[in-house]
């Protein structure tokens, strides 16, 4: 079964909405000059916080149960990352040369497609696991406000 979300954000916003059938279910939100990052949907709620500078690593935190869940590795050079969750990695990656489609895979097939606009996106998952769908749109936004601070040099 195919489940489908939109999202939607305003120019210079740190906030991201997400919604299915035009309800709201979750958001992924950007505190401040800080290094955390919280995601929520469908109930279920985690924090992103970057670590190391050159080797860029993620700790995913789910926020209910106050324990590390997974990790997320952001390669410096090149465009991918692998979340590793439940002794599972996932790999993400963009499908595109325009940075407008991704997609977040288990190694034998893509369970999550990710698609986006100038201020708003689709996600298409066949998973129901909230935090791999929320740590594939993590990534892509963390990977592109990288891409902005370089280009502003």
């Amino acid at each position: 079964m195919e489940i489908r979300y939109h999202w939607k954000t305003k120019f210079f916003s740190k906030k991201f909405d997400i919604y299915q059938n035009e309800t709201l279910r979750g958001e992924l939100f950007k505190e401040g000059l800080s290094r955390k990052v919280t995601g929520e949907l469908n109930t279920k709620r985690y924090q992103f916080e970057t670590k190391g500078f050159f080797k860029r690593e993620i700790l995913i935190t789910d926020q209910q149960r106050h324990i590390e869940t997974g990790r997320i590795q952001i390669s410096c050079r090149r465009s991918d990352a692998v979340i590793s969750y439940i002794g599972k990695d996932y790999k993400w990656k963009f499908d595109n040369f325009i940075c407008s489609r991704w997609s977040l895979s288990d190694g034998m097939r893509v369970l999550i497609k990710y698609h986006s606009a100038a201020f708003s996106g689709l996600i298409e998952s066949s998973t129901e696991n909230e935090l791999l769908i929320l740590s594939g749109f993590f990534i892509r936004n963390f990977i592109r406000k990288r891409f902005q601070r370089s280009a502003s040099v």
